[in-house]
């Protein structure tokens, strides 16, 4: 049973369960069982009403329900406001919402409707009435369609073609007069999400989803052909040629739509953008995909300018290094690793022959500068974490890597069967928090180069080089070179006097020189 409220009182409605008390008590039967049959039809009936769903602010505008109706099912209800504009809404009582599924508000032409019913065999269908006229309602919003991601016009009708997240389509018509319906309908879905919706010129409406696939359909939303076999990754769009397809020929390789008859599937031909920042170009006549270029789609964490040219690298944690030409704005070449594999740190050595690549799962690869294939056979994997900082020696005979375990690992050069080869010497850790910094320096006596690491726990080590062996990274002396606050950076100090200076900028916003030999905050 239903009961509603108006007036001054809050708009509401209550869905009430109820029953006969009259064969739910035991003794009852025993009590009227002497009476005569005609005694027992004027037998009050004792009636209970306990409210299952309360719907509050149904009529938010303050005006109440005028009319009420309920599916045979018991799963819908429908009401009709009592505002001088009325408003027809569905409701699904069942869900613990306080909005209707659907809504439409009524032109006051119609008269006043002041009934309202459900087709008992159809509850998609509901009839209402004024004194003068009747209306019929169709409605379909029977479950969510998802949100939108792209929407476009009907190529030859006057509707339009709404793509969803959960793989649907929905059509709706364009704005008519209130005799006609406009209510809208999906008439297509998929299993998987519709992330773009284009038009082709050559009269098909085309989808591309998150599994990679594109689908062509006609006018009448059948399915005409579709590209699944490439393993794309999510398509986010597609761009038509302005060139018409040539005619097929003898020499044409077309596919064949999906048709009984078998008819060339003639298209343009189209860009194809996905979700991994990849741009495709698909010639239709034989297939032909083509990987055009490759963006970066994470973030950018390494980057090195080239010592002598106007070079830059690029990594990103998607994996991909590319190199541009700053001055010319001008991209020269790239290198994409497998899946995993995410770009840290990136440090070119001082002759700009090799670049350094520290990686997020803790490999290190040396890589050719100007190609970007690899220098060893094999990279190293020596650090169980992100590789943080990459420094090569100024002969380039050393290079030191840092990760976010506090631990310096140092490669060097070393000659195997006549040939330079990069060998992993060994690594400590020697810092209790992160490493902000990790250079390498010459000895003013020797020219020998030196390393030194400075960390957040504020010390400051310089390593042994010579005295290290396999294995065994030896620490010449440690340092500390701040009290209260920690520090950030470190650079070498340009070579203005006899003496040589670190430079290091700490928390507290104050920069210190440091004689590099003594150590002392000059």
């Amino acid at each position: 049973l239903l009961s509603h409220s108006s007036g001054s009182q809050k708009p509401k409605i209550k869905v009430l369960a109820g029953w006969f008390l009259l064969g739910s008590l035991p003794w009852l039967p025993l009590l009227v069982a002497p009476l005569s049959l005609s005694w027992m039809l004027f037998l009050p009936v004792l009636f209970c009403r306990i409210p299952v769903h309360t719907i509050f602010d149904s009529c938010p505008e303050g005006n109440g329900i005028r009319a009420i109706a309920i599916t045979r099912d018991a799963k819908y209800l429908a009401t009709i406001s009592d505002a001088e504009v009325q408003k027809v809404c569905i409701w699904k009582w069942t869900l613990a919402v306080e909005t209707p599924s659907c809504s439409l508000l009524l032109p006051k032409e119609y008269g006043f409707q002041n009934y309202l019913t459900f087709n008992p065999t159809n509850n998609k269908e509901l009839v209402s009435n004024s004194k003068t006229q009747a209306i019929y309602y169709s409605w379909t919003f029977n479950k969510l369609v998802g949100k939108f991601s792209q929407s476009v016009f009907h190529l030859n009708l006057t509707q339009i073609l709404s793509a969803t997240m959960e793989g649907k389509l929905v059509v709706r018509d364009v704005h008519r007069p209130p005799t006609e319906s406009s209510s809208p309908f999906p008439t297509h879905h998929q299993k998987k999400s519709l992330l773009i919706l284009d038009s082709d010129l050559s009269g098909y409406l085309v989808t591309g989803d998150i599994r990679g696939n594109i689908k062509f359909y006609d006018s009448t939303l059948s399915i005409v052909n579709w590209y699944s076999h490439f393993k794309l990754s999510p398509i986010r769009s597609l761009s038509f040629s302005n060139i018409p397809a040539n005619p097929p020929t003898e020499e044409s390789n077309f596919l064949p739509d999906c048709t009984l008859k078998g008819d060339f599937f003639i298209v343009r031909n189209f860009i194809i953008g996905t979700s991994d920042a990849s741009v495709y170009h698909l010639t239709t006549d034989g297939t032909k995909l083509e990987k055009l270029f490759i963006e970066p789609k994470d973030a950018i964490y390494a980057i090195s300018c080239h010592p002598y040219q106007p070079l830059i690298a690029i990594g990103s944690v998607c994996g991909i290094i590319k190199v541009w030409d700053y001055e010319k704005k001008k991209y020269l070449f790239s290198r994409v690793f497998e899946k995993g594999l995410g770009i840290q740190s990136l440090t070119y050595n001082p002759e700009g022959a090799l670049l350094g690549a520290g990686f997020t799962e803790g490999t290190v690869y040396i890589l050719d500068a100007m190609s970007l294939v690899n220098e060893t056979p094999q990279a190293f994997k020596y650090s169980r974490t992100s590789v943080t900082h990459v420094s090569f020696s100024h002969d380039s005979q050393y290079m030191a890597t840092a990760d976010i375990n506090f631990t310096v690992a140092v490669y060097m050069v070393v000659v195997k069967s006549g040939q330079r080869v990069w060998e992993y010497l060994a690594r400590l850790r020697s810092h209790r928090k992160s490493i902000q910094s990790l250079l390498f320096g010459v000895h003013l006596d020797s020219n020998e180069p030196r390393l030194l690491s400075l960390g957040s726990d504020r010390l400051l080590i310089e390593y042994n080089l010579i005295k290290s062996y396999k294995d065994n990274l030896e620490v010449l002396d440690i340092h500390r070179t701040d009290q209260g606050n920690y520090p950030t950076c470190m650079v070498w100090y340009p070579p203005l006097f006899k003496e040589q200076f670190l430079l290091i900028c700490n928390s507290g916003y104050k920069m210190k020189l440091f004689n590099s030999t003594t150590k002392m905050c000059r």
